[in-house]
Order: structure tokens, then C-alpha cells, then sequence
């Protein structure tokens, strides 16, 4: 994924994780004050069955269309009218109470006429019974309610306490988004410390691989020079170190081209040379048996090319490295006696289909979605004769993603492996 890509994934993350974290904090204050309204409407309603059934109990008028008032925020009032009894308070308010699901501890106090002050009741449970204690309710003792005669006071001091009960499930809905959102800070930040230590490695491994330039070039210099002298008058031991110097040079010279290859294609700093080029003449110089005798000497190599327009716009060093990288693969994962590769083409509307099938080990399926990525290699169990350093197949997709090409590929039964190319031809690309 490119830098701008991940800038933008990361914003819109982060965009889309502040936009829950506002939404649910407006749910839950939203939520919380929906409750606390159903809970002071429920107790005024409680309280106020109440009043009227200790008014019918006791025979009394009420003086008021609405006997209770909230005077705080815990504190309410109940206007009884006339004389009443106290034990009636204590059977009636847990009654009401149970009618209307408000299971809460409450405080009372009734008032004293004669004595012009607040008796405390005590405090009581969400059942109604009597809590060992003592208190007063004086400070929700009104002012200016002098004509009242008969009332009580209720004090319910638990109210947040009940709303964060009955609101547990929505506050554990926030907790989870919480340690969402914690989570996807910390990966971010971990996302960005890896990515600099991956920067580091490549830096160091693109540097290393710089310096090995100048020995392989020495070594391959010096190499020419041992196979120039006539094998007449050297030994035979002699001339066949130096072929393998020579061979063995070149094959670390590959590989090093590869991972600088990769890498300037994944920083975008290669430049596509584009020119028309005939697809089939350089099919016709890659696969070649005598290329890859060094490799393989028991090599068949089938063509059957179809199409009839087979130029197309590429880059021709590119292009052939593609090619040599698959044809390498077909080699290095075959367990035959005989390696068996075939290519054909065909056109397909303004397309040109390249596919590229050999007779190796296949690609099983728990594999097949990574085999495109970078530094991947198919396992091939306790034997190590596989060599290489997992770019071949990677830096095949990138140069196909630069030339907008397609790529796919088949391994039926995991007989072999079959790669399918899409080209657009190069009369299309210029109508």
C-alpha cells in the first residue's frame, strides 16, 4: 500500500473513530437525561398517588390540583392536606413505589405543626424497610411554605446511582468503544514505529546490496580473465573453478539485481521505458533451452503463438526480466525428470493473453493468496534446494501493475502451474 494510501486509510479511521465517539456520547447523555426525566415523572406520579390516597383515607379535600413539588434535585414535597397518620407514609410511599418499578432507598420527614419543624422518619429500603441510622432533612426544609400545614419530605439521594444501574448496559457499550478507540491509537503508533524500522531494514539492505556491486563486478572480471587463457595449456580443475566462479557470480549478481529492482519499483523511482516491441520475437529470445541449460539440461520448451497482432507497448528490459523470473519459477519448483514449459498467446478483443504453463509442483491453495508477496516463498517441506529470496513472483506483479497489466494463474490440482498475462496490444492503446 502506497504512503498516500495509508495517510488517507489512517484519517479516515480516525475521522470515522471520533464520529463514534461523539455519536455514543450523544446517545448516552441523550439517554441519561431520557431517564432521569422517566425517573422524576414516575415519582412524582408515585408521590402523588400518594397524596391522594392518604387524602381518601383520611377523608380530607385537597387543597391543591398538584400537592407534590420537587424543591431539589433529591428533595420533593407532599401537600396531605389535613392530619394524617404517619404509619400510613410508611406502608403507602414502598407501595406506589413497587407500582410504578422505582426501586430506590429514599429518606422521610414529616413536618410538626405544633413544634414548626421536620421529624425525621429515618431512611428506608428500595422494600420499605427501615435502615438502622439517623438523620435529618432540614436542608430540604422549604422557605417561603408557611400556609402548609400537613406535608412530608422526601429525600431520594440515589438517583445517579439507580440511572447508572439501569443505564450498566450502555455504559459497557462506551467501555468497548473506549478500548476500541485506545486500540486503534496504539496500532497507529505501532503502525508508524514498525513502518520506520521497515524503512531502516530496506535503507540497509538496498545499501548492503549497493556494495556488493563492486566485488561481483570484480569477481566477474576476474573470472573473464581465468576463462580467456586456452584450456590447453591450463588444467582442466583449473578452467572448471573458473566456469563456476563465473556461473556462481552471476547468479548473485542476479539476485542482487532483483532486490535493487524491487525496490526502486516499490519507491516508484523506475521509469517505464515504453516503446512497441513484438511480443512474440521476445518470447522467442527469452524461452530458449540453451538459456537455461545451467540450470536444467532435461528441458522441453513448447510455443504456440496465436495471435495475430503481438506488439504491445512495454518496456523491453522489464518485460524480459518478467519473463525470466517465470521461467526460472517453472524450474526451481519442478520435482520432474523432465521439465516441460509452454507458452502460448492468442488475441482476445484488444487484448493480447500470455500464458506461461509448466508441468512443476504447483501452487496449493492455502498459498495462492499470498504468492505475489514480497519476500514470500513456497514451503517445500525439509528440502532446501529451492534458492532464492522471494521477490521473483513479486517483482513479476509490480512490473505488470506498471505496464497496467493483468495477471492471474491456475494450478489445477496443484499439477503445475499456469501464468495468464493480459496485454492491451499496441494498435488499441493507439486508436
Amino acid at each position: 500500500m502506497k504512503v498516500r494510501q495509508i495517510r488517507h486509510t489512517i484519517i479516515l479511521g480516525v475521522l470515522a473513530l471520533v464520529g463514534i465517539v461523539i455519536i455514543q456520547g450523544y446517545w448516552l447523555l441523550t439517554t441519561w437525561q431520557m431517564q432521569q426525566e422517566k425517573l422524576d415523572n414516575d415519582i412524582w406520579l408515585a408521590l402523588k398517588n400518594i397524596a391522594s390516597e392518604m387524602n381518601m383515607l383520611h377523608s380530607c379535600l385537597p387543597n391543591d390540583l398538584n400537592p407534590v413539588e420537587q424543591l431539589s434535585e433529591t428533595c420533593y414535597l407532599v401537600d396531605v392536606s389535613c392530619e394524617y397518620n404517619q404509619k400510613n407514609i410508611e406502608h403507602l410511599i414502598p407501595a406506589n413505589f413497587n407500582k410504578q418499578h422505582i426501586h430506590i432507598e429514599y429518606e422521610v420527614a414529616i413536618y410538626n405543626c405544633n413544634a414548626l419543624n421536620l421529624e425525621y422518619l429515618g431512611r428506608f429500603s428500595a422494600s420499605g424497610e427501615k435502615l438502622a441510622g439517623s438523620g435529618n432533612l432540614d436542608f430540604c426544609k422549604p422557605i417561603d411554605k408557611h400556609e402548609l400545614v400537613y406535608y412530608f419530605i422526601i429525600n431520594i439521594s440515589g438517583k445517579n446511582v439507580y440511572l447508572i444501574k439501569q443505564m450498566r448496559l450502555w455504559f459497557l457499550l462506551s467501555f468497548f468503544v473506549l478500548i476500541i478507540v485506545f486500540f486503534f491509537t496504539y496500532t497507529i503508533f505501532a503502525f508508524f514505529k514498525q513502518k520506520l524500522l521497515a524503512e531502516l531494514q530496506k535503507d540497509f539492505i538496498n545499501n548492503m546490496t549497493h556494495e556488493f556491486k563492486t566485488p561481483i563486478s570484480s569477481i566477474n572480471i576476474a573470472s573473464d580473465v581465468l576463462l580467456s587463457y586456452p584450456e590447453a595449456s591450463l588444467p582442466d580443475r583449473f578452467n572448471r573453478y573458473a566456469r563456476l566462479i563465473k556461473q556462481e557470480n552471476n547468479r548473485l549478481n542476479q539476485q542482487v539485481e532483483n532486490v535493487l529492482r524491487a525496490a526502486r519499483i516499490e519507491k516508484g523511482k523506475t521509469l517505464m521505458e515504453l516503446e512497441p516491441i513484438d511480443l512474440h520475437t521476445v518470447l522467442s529470445d527469452v524461452f530458449t533451452p540453451q538459456l537455461f541449460l545451467s540450470q536444467n539440461s532435461q528441458l522441453t520448451i513448447k510455443s504456440d503463438y496465436q495471435a495475430t497482432r503481438s506488439i504491445v507497448l512495454a518496456d523491453k528490459l522489464h518485460l524480459t526480466n518478467l519473463l525470466l523470473n517465470l521461467a526460472d519459477n517453472s524450474i526451481k519448483y519442478n520435482r520432474s525428470e523432465w521439465v516441460e514449459m509452454t507458452v502460448k498467446t492468442k488475441n482476445l478483443g484488444k487484448f493480447i493473453e500470455l500464458r506461461i504453463k509448466d508441468n512443476g509442483i504447483g501452487i496449493a491453495p492455502k498459498y495462492r493468496k499470498k504468492i505475489f508477496s514480497k519476500f514470500f516463498r513456497v514451503p517445500t517441506g525439509n528440502l532446501h534446494d529451492v534458492k532464492g529470496f522471494g521477490l521473483g513472483l513479486y517483482y513479476v506483479k509490480q512490473v505488470c501493475d506498471a505496464h497496467n497489466w493483468s495477471i492471474t494463474f491456475e494450478s489445477p490440482d496443484e499439477n503445475g502451474v499456469e501464468f495468464i498475462i493480459s496485454m492491451k496490444t499496441y494498435e488499441n492503446r493507439i486508436a
